[in-house]
């Protein structure tokens, strides 16, 4: 039960790290400049379908 209300929580974040993310790959260039492989917004996305994902499964006992 706590799993599943730390990944909402965590899901919950993405109101404020997906848009700083988008901001950061305007500035960076979708990462060029920071010689990232994925752009900060992919990133940040994927983070968030993570925690979904971790919210939405069968806890295990």
């Amino acid at each position: 039960m706590f799993g599943m209300l730390e990944s909402l929580a965590k899901a919950a974040t993405a109101v404020i790290t997906v848009p700083v993310a988008v901001v950061a790959d305007v500035v960076t260039m979708g990462g060029v400049l920071t010689d990232k492989d994925k752009p900060y917004t992919a990133e940040a996305v994927e983070d968030f379908v993570d925690n979904i994902k971790d919210a939405a499964a069968p806890s295990r006992k």
